[in-house]
Protein backbone atom coordinates (compact mmCIF):
# COMPACT_ATOMS: atom_id res chain seq x y z
CA UNK A 1 0.00 0.00 0.00
CA UNK A 2 1.41 2.99 -0.97
CA UNK A 3 1.01 6.15 1.10
CA UNK A 4 0.86 9.88 -0.21
CA UNK A 5 2.90 12.08 2.00
CA UNK A 6 1.96 15.86 1.76
CA UNK A 7 4.93 17.85 0.50
CA UNK A 8 6.31 20.17 3.05
CA UNK A 9 9.75 21.18 1.26
CA UNK A 10 8.72 24.71 -0.52
CA UNK A 11 8.95 28.70 0.09
CA UNK A 12 5.68 29.96 0.48
CA UNK A 13 6.77 32.62 -2.83
CA UNK A 14 8.70 30.41 -4.19
CA UNK A 15 9.37 32.05 -7.55
CA UNK A 16 10.32 35.25 -5.53
CA UNK A 17 12.43 34.11 -3.17
CA UNK A 18 14.74 31.76 -5.64
CA UNK A 19 14.98 34.29 -8.19
CA UNK A 20 16.54 36.10 -5.26
CA UNK A 21 18.74 33.26 -4.53
CA UNK A 22 20.34 33.01 -7.82
CA UNK A 23 20.14 36.81 -9.14
CA UNK A 24 24.30 36.57 -8.61
CA UNK A 25 24.35 39.96 -9.58
CA UNK A 26 22.82 40.81 -6.37
CA UNK A 27 23.61 38.16 -4.37
CA UNK A 28 27.21 39.02 -5.21
CA UNK A 29 27.12 42.49 -4.36
CA UNK A 30 25.04 42.25 -0.90
CA UNK A 31 27.33 39.81 -0.30
CA UNK A 32 30.43 42.22 -0.83
CA UNK A 33 29.22 44.94 1.14
CA UNK A 34 28.08 42.53 3.90
CA UNK A 35 32.03 41.34 3.59
CA UNK A 36 33.39 44.69 3.86
CA UNK A 37 31.61 45.65 7.51
CA UNK A 38 30.66 42.65 9.31
CA UNK A 39 33.13 42.24 12.10
CA UNK A 40 33.90 39.44 14.24
CA UNK A 41 31.66 39.46 17.19
CA UNK A 42 29.56 41.32 15.35
CA UNK A 43 25.47 40.94 16.70
CA UNK A 44 23.69 40.98 13.36
CA UNK A 45 19.95 41.20 12.00
CA UNK A 46 18.36 39.87 9.06
CA UNK A 47 14.77 41.16 8.21
CA UNK A 48 12.78 39.31 5.91
CA UNK A 49 15.48 36.94 5.64
CA UNK A 50 13.93 34.67 2.79
CA UNK A 51 16.04 31.75 1.75
CA UNK A 52 18.73 32.49 4.29
CA UNK A 53 21.59 33.15 2.21
CA UNK A 54 22.57 36.99 3.90
CA UNK A 55 22.30 35.24 7.32
CA UNK A 56 24.57 32.64 6.07
CA UNK A 57 27.18 35.03 4.61
CA UNK A 58 26.54 37.48 7.18
CA UNK A 59 27.77 34.04 9.28
CA UNK A 60 30.51 33.38 7.38
CA UNK A 61 31.89 37.03 7.47
CA UNK A 62 32.66 36.39 11.57
CA UNK A 63 29.18 37.31 13.12
CA UNK A 64 28.44 36.12 16.56
CA UNK A 65 24.97 35.73 15.80
CA UNK A 66 22.72 36.62 13.31
CA UNK A 67 19.09 37.36 13.98
CA UNK A 68 16.66 35.90 11.33
CA UNK A 69 13.23 37.61 10.78
CA UNK A 70 10.74 36.16 8.95
CA UNK A 71 6.94 36.43 9.20
CA UNK A 72 5.61 33.61 6.40
CA UNK A 73 5.47 30.45 7.79
CA UNK A 74 6.16 27.71 5.26
CA UNK A 75 9.20 30.12 4.77
CA UNK A 76 10.28 30.26 8.46
CA UNK A 77 9.82 26.69 8.81
CA UNK A 78 11.98 25.69 5.58
CA UNK A 79 14.38 28.40 6.80
CA UNK A 80 14.65 26.33 10.15
CA UNK A 81 15.84 23.02 8.39
CA UNK A 82 17.96 25.01 5.82
CA UNK A 83 20.50 26.63 8.54
CA UNK A 84 20.26 23.28 10.28
CA UNK A 85 21.20 21.20 7.19
CA UNK A 86 24.02 23.79 6.24
CA UNK A 87 25.08 23.56 9.77
CA UNK A 88 23.92 27.28 11.20
CA UNK A 89 21.83 26.47 13.74
CA UNK A 90 24.21 27.85 16.70
CA UNK A 91 25.45 31.41 14.68
CA UNK A 92 21.76 31.91 13.21
CA UNK A 93 18.69 32.28 15.36
CA UNK A 94 15.33 32.04 13.49
CA UNK A 95 12.79 34.76 15.15
CA UNK A 96 8.99 33.88 13.19
CA UNK A 97 7.52 37.02 13.39
CA UNK A 98 6.91 40.00 11.52
CA UNK A 99 9.66 42.81 10.68
CA UNK A 100 8.01 45.78 10.93
CA UNK A 101 6.90 44.95 14.65
CA UNK A 102 9.06 42.14 16.45
CA UNK A 103 11.52 42.72 19.22
CA UNK A 104 14.90 42.00 19.22
CA UNK A 105 16.67 40.23 22.23
CA UNK A 106 19.43 42.63 22.35
CA UNK A 107 21.53 45.65 20.27
CA UNK A 108 23.06 44.90 17.10
CA UNK A 109 26.15 46.13 15.07
CA UNK A 110 24.73 45.75 11.99
CA UNK A 111 21.31 45.77 10.01
CA UNK A 112 20.42 43.73 6.64
CA UNK A 113 16.93 44.66 5.10
CA UNK A 114 16.26 43.87 1.83
CA UNK A 115 12.69 44.50 1.93
CA UNK A 116 13.22 46.66 -1.75
CA UNK A 117 10.96 47.50 -4.61
CA UNK A 118 12.30 50.29 -7.22
CA UNK A 119 11.16 53.82 -6.23
CA UNK A 120 10.21 51.76 -2.31
CA UNK A 121 6.83 52.12 -4.10
CA UNK A 122 5.72 48.32 -2.96
CA UNK A 123 7.07 45.98 0.40
CA UNK A 124 7.57 47.08 3.47
CA UNK A 125 11.90 48.20 4.18
CA UNK A 126 10.75 51.57 6.03
CA UNK A 127 8.46 50.51 8.33
CA UNK A 128 11.08 47.15 8.82
CA UNK A 129 13.89 49.68 9.54
CA UNK A 130 12.22 52.13 11.13
CA UNK A 131 10.85 49.34 13.76
CA UNK A 132 14.45 47.53 13.76
CA UNK A 133 16.54 50.40 14.09
CA UNK A 134 15.01 50.40 17.96
CA UNK A 135 17.55 48.14 18.47
CA UNK A 136 20.66 50.07 16.63
CA UNK A 137 23.65 50.95 18.87
CA UNK A 138 25.34 54.28 18.27
CA UNK A 139 27.71 52.64 15.42
CA UNK A 140 25.36 50.63 14.17
CA UNK A 141 26.01 49.78 10.56
CA UNK A 142 22.95 49.55 7.97
CA UNK A 143 23.57 47.12 4.97
CA UNK A 144 21.53 49.69 2.09
CA UNK A 145 22.21 52.90 3.64
CA UNK A 146 20.88 55.12 1.24
CA UNK A 147 18.02 54.62 -1.75
CA UNK A 148 18.18 57.39 -4.59
CA UNK A 149 14.98 57.32 -7.00
CA UNK A 150 15.23 58.88 -10.51
CA UNK A 151 12.65 59.25 -13.54
CA UNK A 152 13.45 59.93 -16.86
CA UNK A 153 11.20 59.80 -20.32
CA UNK A 154 11.10 56.90 -22.91
CA UNK A 155 9.51 54.81 -25.46
CA UNK A 156 9.06 51.27 -24.62
CA UNK A 157 7.16 48.60 -26.60
CA UNK A 158 3.51 48.15 -25.40
CA UNK A 159 2.13 46.48 -28.26
CA UNK A 160 2.07 42.52 -28.00
CA UNK A 161 0.15 39.90 -30.21
CA UNK A 162 -1.79 42.60 -31.99
CA UNK A 163 -3.31 44.57 -28.91
CA UNK A 164 -1.76 47.44 -26.65
CA UNK A 165 -1.31 47.52 -22.93
CA UNK A 166 -0.88 50.70 -21.39
CA UNK A 167 -0.18 49.31 -17.73
CA UNK A 168 1.72 49.79 -15.00
CA UNK A 169 4.88 47.29 -15.01
CA UNK A 170 8.45 46.59 -14.95
CA UNK A 171 10.92 47.07 -17.54
CA UNK A 172 12.85 43.88 -18.02
CA UNK A 173 15.28 45.03 -20.33
CA UNK A 174 17.28 42.30 -20.35
CA UNK A 175 15.10 41.25 -23.15
CA UNK A 176 16.54 43.22 -26.09
CA UNK A 177 12.90 43.96 -27.58
CA UNK A 178 11.66 45.19 -23.83
CA UNK A 179 14.96 47.62 -23.85
CA UNK A 180 13.57 51.23 -23.59
CA UNK A 181 14.49 54.24 -25.94
CA UNK A 182 16.00 57.39 -23.72
CA UNK A 183 14.67 60.69 -24.50
CA UNK A 184 15.83 62.39 -21.71
CA UNK A 185 18.83 62.09 -18.62
CA UNK A 186 18.02 60.96 -15.55
CA UNK A 187 16.33 62.81 -12.89
CA UNK A 188 16.64 62.90 -9.41
CA UNK A 189 13.16 63.36 -7.36
CA UNK A 190 14.03 61.65 -4.02
CA UNK A 191 16.87 60.56 -1.46
CA UNK A 192 15.93 58.24 1.84
CA UNK A 193 18.48 57.89 4.30
CA UNK A 194 17.83 54.12 5.58
CA UNK A 195 20.47 54.52 8.48
CA UNK A 196 17.56 56.74 10.42
CA UNK A 197 13.69 56.39 11.21
CA UNK A 198 11.77 57.68 8.48
CA UNK A 199 8.83 59.42 9.60
CA UNK A 200 7.62 61.24 6.24
CA UNK A 201 6.79 58.68 4.11
CA UNK A 202 4.95 60.30 1.20
CA UNK A 203 6.53 61.82 -2.49
CA UNK A 204 5.32 64.87 -3.79
CA UNK A 205 7.26 65.97 -6.61
CA UNK A 206 6.97 68.47 -9.01
CA UNK A 207 9.40 68.99 -11.42
CA UNK A 208 10.32 70.20 -15.46
CA UNK A 209 12.21 67.32 -17.94
CA UNK A 210 14.33 68.48 -21.26
CA UNK A 211 13.62 66.31 -23.97
CA UNK A 212 17.79 65.51 -25.56
CA UNK A 213 16.67 62.89 -28.27
CA UNK A 214 13.43 63.55 -30.55
CA UNK A 215 11.01 60.44 -30.81
CA UNK A 216 7.84 58.81 -29.64
CA UNK A 217 6.78 59.03 -25.84
CA UNK A 218 4.64 56.69 -24.24
CA UNK A 219 6.34 55.83 -20.64
CA UNK A 220 7.67 57.88 -17.47
CA UNK A 221 10.33 55.44 -16.16
CA UNK A 222 11.19 55.25 -12.46
CA UNK A 223 14.86 53.46 -11.57
CA UNK A 224 16.23 53.34 -8.60
CA UNK A 225 20.48 53.43 -7.02
CA UNK A 226 21.17 51.55 -4.05
CA UNK A 227 24.20 53.12 -1.53
CA UNK A 228 25.11 50.21 0.39
CA UNK A 229 26.94 50.62 3.96
CA UNK A 230 30.63 50.57 2.40
CA UNK A 231 29.86 52.67 0.15
CA UNK A 232 29.21 50.72 -2.82
CA UNK A 233 26.44 51.56 -5.56
CA UNK A 234 24.31 49.00 -7.52
CA UNK A 235 21.30 50.20 -9.89
CA UNK A 236 19.26 47.05 -10.69
CA UNK A 237 19.41 43.65 -11.65
CA UNK A 238 17.09 40.31 -12.61
CA UNK A 239 15.59 40.39 -8.89
CA UNK A 240 16.40 43.91 -7.83
CA UNK A 241 15.20 46.94 -8.36
CA UNK A 242 13.94 46.47 -11.94
CA UNK A 243 12.77 49.68 -13.05
CA UNK A 244 9.14 50.61 -13.30
CA UNK A 245 6.88 52.42 -16.73
CA UNK A 246 4.51 54.69 -15.97
CA UNK A 247 2.19 54.84 -19.11
CA UNK A 248 1.26 58.07 -20.70
CA UNK A 249 -0.38 59.13 -23.98
CA UNK A 250 1.99 57.93 -26.88
CA UNK A 251 2.95 62.03 -28.40
CA UNK A 252 5.98 63.14 -30.49
CA UNK A 253 8.80 64.80 -29.00
CA UNK A 254 11.36 66.93 -30.25
CA UNK A 255 14.84 67.57 -28.64
CA UNK A 256 14.28 71.07 -26.61
CA UNK A 257 11.01 70.71 -25.80
CA UNK A 258 9.79 70.83 -22.01
CA UNK A 259 7.11 68.69 -20.26
CA UNK A 260 6.30 68.98 -16.67
CA UNK A 261 5.82 65.99 -14.59
CA UNK A 262 3.94 65.71 -11.12
CA UNK A 263 4.77 62.74 -8.99
CA UNK A 264 2.91 61.56 -5.83
CA UNK A 265 2.37 58.28 -3.77
CA UNK A 266 3.18 56.76 -0.08
CA UNK A 267 6.15 55.08 0.58
CA UNK A 268 6.01 51.41 0.68
CA UNK A 269 1.64 51.92 0.23
CA UNK A 270 2.07 50.24 -2.71
CA UNK A 271 0.58 50.81 -6.01
CA UNK A 272 -2.66 52.35 -4.91
CA UNK A 273 -1.39 55.75 -3.73
CA UNK A 274 0.22 56.23 -6.92
CA UNK A 275 -1.09 59.20 -9.02
CA UNK A 276 1.47 61.02 -11.78
CA UNK A 277 1.00 63.39 -14.90
CA UNK A 278 2.53 64.55 -17.87
CA UNK A 279 2.17 67.44 -19.99
CA UNK A 280 4.09 69.94 -22.34
CA UNK A 281 4.43 73.12 -21.40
Amino acid sequence: MITEKKNEKYWSMTEGVFNCLIDSKRTLAFGKAIKNTVKPGDVVVDTGAGSGVLAMLAADAGARIVYAIEVDKKNSDFLQKTFEMNGYDKKIKLIKGDATKVDLPEKVDFIMCEMIATGLIEELQIPAMNNILRFAKKKTKVLLEKYDNYVDLVFNKNFFYGHEFPIVRYEYADLKNLKSKVLTKKYRYSTTNLSRINTNSIVDTSMSIKITHPGLLNAIRISSESMFCDKTKFWDSFAYSYPILLPVDAQNVKQGDVLKLNLKYEMCGGFKTLSYSLVKK
